[in-house]
């Protein structure tokens, strides 16, 4: 089925709540570490743990989103679920006196369980409320929500300023504010005319090998590439350098003021011919970087790396979604996209599992080593194996 044309303003309306949306996330995710690492000074080995817990649910929510964007109106799924969203924080701005392990694990949970059940359909319709290519689109949105997504990150770095209560009323404004914005769009129901199943979709994966093939690589690549930076960065940042939240705010700003640089860049030279090519050169310059923070750097050239770790990052995970978004058919995009965004969160609870351990046993800088001979592999399979080299797109 084809799509049909949308009013002009359904890109910016789109933009502002998912800008909006990205600050709710940004935070919460600050938060989870802070407050796990920070505040209750739990070990990398419990860390790691907490870490799976929290995206091990997810994931069938996730799968579950798919199938419910490819059968329903989007708006109306992206509204129910920011309204859910945002009742967790709430709530736990009213117990942070009894603040716990486990109650953070269940808080978490549930925030990302209802994440998970949006994504897909609020990735897939960035291809229904564009004019303009999909490569050049996805790299404005990422672009645009990530730096509004810096909000997020400034907000917690000010977290002992504001208190953690109003920190966490901040987050479930920001989600109640994406709805407002998510209204404003048109309807957007279903392309599909006929039922789609679990089943059905993974036939539909296994058959498309380009797209199979790139979700596989990404999944590769978030096991030790994406897991260091989230399981090892949190430690260190408070043992290696002993910093507080500030420090731990100011290094995730500069990884995301990278990926913002590197989309911007990305935005100048599209669409690419062959997208595929860099994204396997990428993988070679990050081996460079995990190296250069492996030496544990003075603090300047340390936020300098984790800005160049950035750009690397925003310009392979943007190439992999407008790659799987150009090759996904319209009427199963938010399924395929589902399966996509699940091989990010099936990769990070055993990337959290296995890191933990390797910090609790020796340090966290150890966390860096496993993405060096990954990025290697990554590019030599996706080179002579995966069909990505020579990928040409279609959308110039």
């Amino acid at each position: 089925m084809t799509e049909p044309t949308v009013s002009t303003t359904a890109l910016p309306w789109y933009l502002a709540s998912s800008s909006v949306w990205l600050v709710g996330m940004t935070l919460q995710g600050f938060l989870v570490a802070w407050m796990l690492a920070g505040l209750l000074q739990v070990s990398a080995f419990e860390y790691g743990i907490s870490r799976a817990l929290i995206e091990i649910p997810p994931m069938l929510m996730l799968l579950l989103g798919g199938i419910w964007g490819d059968r329903s109106d989007s708006r109306k799924l992206l509204t129910i679920t920011g309204v859910l969203i945002a009742i967790p924080p709430i709530i736990f701005a009213f117990l942070v006196d009894y603040i716990s392990y486990w109650g953070v694990v269940l808080f978490s949970m549930t925030i990302a369980m209802m994440q998970s059940l949006s994504d897909p359909a609020r990735q897939s319709i960035i291809s229904r409320v564009t004019r303009t290519d999909i490569q050049r689109t996805i790299t404005l949105v990422t672009v645009v929500t990530t730096f509004a997504g810096l909000g997020g990150f400034w907000i917690g770095g000010k977290l002992e300023l504001f208190g953690l209560s109003n920190v966490l009323i901040l987050e479930a404004g920001a989600f109640l504010l994406s709805i407002i914005a998510i209204r404003k769009l048109p309807r957007l129901p279903a392309l599909r005319t006929s039922r789609t199943n679990l089943n059905s979709g993974l036939r539909l994966l296994w058959n498309l090998p380009l797209v199979r093939n790139v979700i596989a690589l990404n999944f590769v690549s978030s096991l030790f590439n994406a897991g260091a930076y989230i399981v090892g960065m949190p430690y260190i940042v408070t043992q290696i350098y002993e910093g507080d939240a500030a420090f731990y705010a100011t290094t995730m700003m500069w990884f995301t003021v990278g990926s913002i640089g590197s989309n911007l860049l990305l935005l100048l030279i599209m669409p690419l011919k062959y997208p595929g090519r860099l994204f396997l050169i990428f993988q070679l310059t990050r081996i460079v970087i995990l190296v250069g923070l492996w030496f544990q750097p003075p603090s300047w050239l340390f936020f300098l790396l984790v800005m160049m770790w950035g750009i690397n990052m925003g310009i392979t995970s943007t190439l992999v979604r407008t790659t799987v978004q150009e090759l996904a058919p319209p009427s199963d995009r938010t399924q395929i996209l589902g399966f996509l965004l699940f091989s990010f969160m099936v990769s990070s609870p055993i990337s959290a599992l296995i890191l933990g351990a390797l910090i609790a046993s020796t340090d966290p800088m150890t966390a860096l080593l496993p993405g060096i001979p990954i990025s290697l592999f990554i590019f030599g399979i996706g080179l002579f194996a995966s069909g990505l080299w020579n990928f040409k797109s279609t959308r110039q």
